[in-house]
């Protein structure tokens, strides 16, 4: 398997004297992955002697091996040598994690020394470890012993086999003792418009992140910026600094012991603070400049200017930009930057960068929102008119509205509304898709298209939000587990075929797995065990679906590719809801469940297959909803296989994230299919092999459209659109999710942190700089005479020293540490090259 037999006997040793609940190493036991497969599985999942009682000459440990205040990198490695006094380990890290080491000396010999509060043993070095652990742990709620025999073996083997991989909060909690909780997907109810409100929200979300969960919160119920506070006799802050305040959570929280929180904040299209919130995340000093002098609307300029402030040059930093100027070898670009610097005196920073930092943000459109837009009509930004009401109206404010949370229904119930502002639905339309498309935020939620399709109206219940990812739709308190069926057990590599029984087979017993999951894990919070407990909410996605595709020799986002997802995803659909039903006849359905007639008529239940929803009504059905789709991002990368339901973004790329910073990482599948089809070379790989940026916007939208039909909550997706997409276009690109039933989406332009195209109109919409595309997309363009000329200065310059040194402060953002990438001299900032092909 790729360890010493000593290590092995000893670590065994530990586990039985020290860790008796978890399982010794087998002989059978084999899986141990490699490169940052390897290193999430230890990091994430294995467990850990975390007091290093059993710490030992020739362990495995896991180690900081580059220091980084955001991603330190992390190494695997054996321990040579133990210092008890000074708490410090010699180490030999392994070869493939040497090439991250810094230190010269440490990078040719692999040997380091680390401090204990560096140092993490795991306890479980092989994946069947943990597949022993959590399908033993998730067969506890079955009736008897001889079921929970049964079911350990089959869970275990299933998970074994990596048929089905559990979500990263199940593989490190099942069966070890700790109080994190097993749900990764969490949604609280519309905030308490009060600060007694605000304070219990903020207690909640601390205990859910502290505890392993991701949180998603709505504040369209705070009342907006300087609407009276009459009991302290003041104005509100406004809604979007109170969620900042909910936001900053999660920089505070260390999330279940191994990783940050993380959170999703929404707010309505309708609420008056809704301009502030778009424009609150824009942290590109171009883009919202842009947006302070263009913007036909006053507000939005206003927003934008007081997001930034002027630093003026200070003489240092004159001279330097007046000899950059001055010198003939200084690029185009640099040039450019220092020229307009100068003339303007200083440079533009965003105030308060970190503001919303903590939070995914999403826009809740209504279906009244986007026919609004659709007839270029009028929109209404409004709120109950709180300082109008009578005493019985405030408190049914008070003790009703959070309750509901949505204006049109308390207008409804007949309580009085102020109207703010009443905009141009398109002028809105085109802000958020503005900030959308340069800074990737805010998302957008069609709470209104969630509200259709969710199985809770059954129930009573409505969709308040979502959890941080997107794919769970969820009411107040709700909570939802997660697994992913890998796709890519479940094709004949060598004809292709596609292993439906198979896949059902894997399918039910996950159903079981997921249901048992909700008696396993610990609660904290009365309401989510309650609600957890009323609806038995699974969430059973996928992960691999590109890696089928390309055995299957079909193009991700062609419609032949569409036809196969449509019958995976119904094979998917009905064996989850049989299971459930089947489930049902034995223990129970859920206990919200009280009218079959009504669960079999929402929505999504409607396109069900007939048979399966006759069975629903005569025999119940065990869990409310039970499909979703994941980014699965970790347990997926510790698989080896394409995410969720992403195309691969490259079949060879780089990850940053708690592992350390650009992590090189190649798809397996290539060497695989180079292996059963020796007629190709990675040069000639045939047309199936397509990589996320190589598809349309288009094909990813309908590709989430086309798995959504089969879906019951949602789907985490990212349509990835290429340098230079319009406004426009992503506008369109969300337009055509909204039709075609998607309840969210995210347009993610390439580049679109550090883009400089800032129009909306079609004849600036091409205005890229044209060298921009040439470098991007490797292809001859039409030139613009300007374009000619920085080519010339490009070309001119290539070889030539600026006088930047590696360590030195960048001299055009000042800001940036100058290092080396790929043969110049780079600022790891403002990515300027200042010294290249030496």
């Amino acid at each position: 398997m790729g360890y010493r037999k000593e290590t092995i006997v000893k670590l065994n040793q530990d586990i039985r004297e020290f860790f008796p609940y978890l399982t010794e190493i087998q002989p059978e036991d084999h899986t141990i992955h490699a490169g940052v497969s390897r290193l999430v599985m230890l990091d994430r999942y294995a467990q850990k002697d975390r007091e290093l009682r059993t710490l030992g000459i020739g362990d495995i440990v896991l180690t900081v091996i580059k220091e980084d205040p955001k991603y330190p990198a992390r190494g695997v490695g054996v321990v040579k040598a133990i210092d008890w006094e000074k708490e410090s380990v010699t180490i030999e890290i392994e070869e493939e994690f040497r090439g991250t080491l810094e230190d010269e000396q440490e990078s040719i010999t692999g040997i380091i020394r680390r401090p204990f509060a560096e140092i993490d043993k795991p306890m479980e070095i092989c994946y069947e470890q943990i597949a022993r652990r959590v399908g033993t742990a998730l067969a506890e709620p079955e009736t008897d012993v001889a079921q929970r025999k049964k079911y350990a073996g089959l869970f275990t083997e299933q998970l074994k086999k990596l048929n089905v991989i559990p979500a990263g909060r199940v593989l490190f909690g099942a069966g070890s003792g700790t109080q994190v909780t097993y749900f990764n997907c969490f949604v609280m109810p519309f905030v308490e418009d009060s600060r007694g409100g605000i304070a219990e929200h903020r207690k909640e979300v601390m205990e859910i992140m502290s505890r392993g969960g991701g949180v998603g919160t709505n504040g369209s119920t705070l009342r907006p910026k300087h609407a009276p506070a009459k009991g302290v006799g003041g104005r509100s802050s406004g809604a979007v600094s109170w969620l900042n305040d909910i936001a900053n959570l999660t920089n505070l929280v260390e999330q279940g012991g191994s990783r940050r929180g993380a959170q999703m904040i929404m707010l309505a299209d309708w609420h008056p603070d809704i301009i502030e919130f778009i424009i609150s995340k824009m942290q590109n000093p171009r883009v919202l400049k842009w947006l302070s002098e263009n913007n036909k609307d006053e507000q939005v300029r206003e927003l934008a200017q007081r997001k930034l402030k002027f630093i003026p040059l200070s003489r240092l930093e004159r001279q330097m930009l007046e000899t950059l100027i001055e010198n003939k070898n200084t690029p185009a670009d640099v040039l450019d930057y220092a020229q307009q610097t100068l003339l303007e005196g200083g440079r533009l920073e965003v105030v308060n960068p970190e503001f919303l930092s903590g939070a995914n943000i999403s826009v809740t459109l209504t279906d009244e929102f986007m026919e609004a837009v659709e007839r270029d009509g009028t929109f209404d930004l409004r709120f109950p008119d709180i300082a109008n009401y009578t005493p019985q109206q405030k408190e049914a404010y008070d003790t009703h509205w959070h309750k509901i949370g949505d204006v049109r229904e308390w207008e409804a119930l007949g309580y009085p509304i102020k109207i703010y502002r009443t905009i141009r639905a398109r002028d809105l339309w085109d802000l958020i898709c503005f900030c959308a498309t340069y800074s990737a935020e805010p998302g957008i939620f069609f709470i209104d298209n969630a509200n259709k399709m969710t199985n809770a109206k059954a129930y009573g219940q409505k969709v308040v939000a979502t959890n941080p990812c997107g794919e769970q739709p969820l009411a107040p308190y709700s909570v939802c587990n997660l697994a992913a069926v890998n796709l890519a057990n479940f094709v004949d590599k060598k004809d292709g075929r596609i292993l439906f029984d198979e896949l059902a087979e894997t399918v039910a017993l996950t159903v079981r797995m997921q249901d048992n999951v909700i008696n396993s894990t610990p609660y904290f919070l009365k309401a989510n065990e309650d609600q957890a407990l009323g609806e038995r909410r699974v969430g059973l996605g996928v992960m691999g679906l590109h890696d089928m595709l390309i055995w299957n020799r079909k193009r991700y986002g062609s419609p032949e590719a569409l036809d196969t997802i449509d019958q995976v995803f119904h094979c998917i659909a009905r064996a989850a809801y049989q299971t459930s039903v089947e489930l049902a006849k034995e223990k129970g359905s859920f206990p919200f469940f009280t009218s079959g007639e009504a669960f079999i008529n929402t929505g999504y239940m409607k396109q069900m297959d007939e048979d399966i929803r006759q069975d629903v009504l005569k025999y119940g059905i065990r869990n409310s909803h039970l499909l979703t789709i994941a980014p699965t991002g970790s347990t997926g990368t510790m698989v080896g296989v394409s995410t969720g339901l992403e195309p691969y973004f490259s079949f060879s790329y780089f990850r940053s994230g708690r592992l350390g910073k650009f992590i090189e990482v190649n798809a397996a599948i290539v060497d695989q299919w180079l292996a059963l089809n020796p007629g190709y070379t990675r040069d000639t790989l045939p047309e199936f092999f397509v990589s996320a940026m190589e598809l349309t916007p288009e094909e990813h939208a309908d590709t989430q459209c086309a798995i959504q039909r089969w879906i019951d909550s949602s789907i985490s997706k990212t349509v990835n659109a290429p340098r230079g997409f319009s406004v426009r276009q992503v506008q369109h690109i969300y337009e055509r999710l909204y039709a075609g039933g998607a309840k969210g989406g995210t347009v993610y332009v390439d580049g679109s942190r550090d883009s400089q195209v800032l129009t909306l109109s079609n004849e600036e919409e091409n205005s890229w700089d044209q060298m921009d595309i040439e470098r991007d997309f490797g292809v001859p363009v039409k030139k613009t005479q300007e374009a000619e000329k920085k080519t010339d200065l490009r070309a001119d310059r290539q070889d030539r020293n600026i006088g930047v040194e590696v360590g030195d402060i960048c001299p055009i953002c000042l800001e940036g540490i100058v290092e080396e990438i790929g043969g110049c001299n780079t600022c790891t900032n403002c990515n300027a090259q200042l010294k290249c092909g030496l």
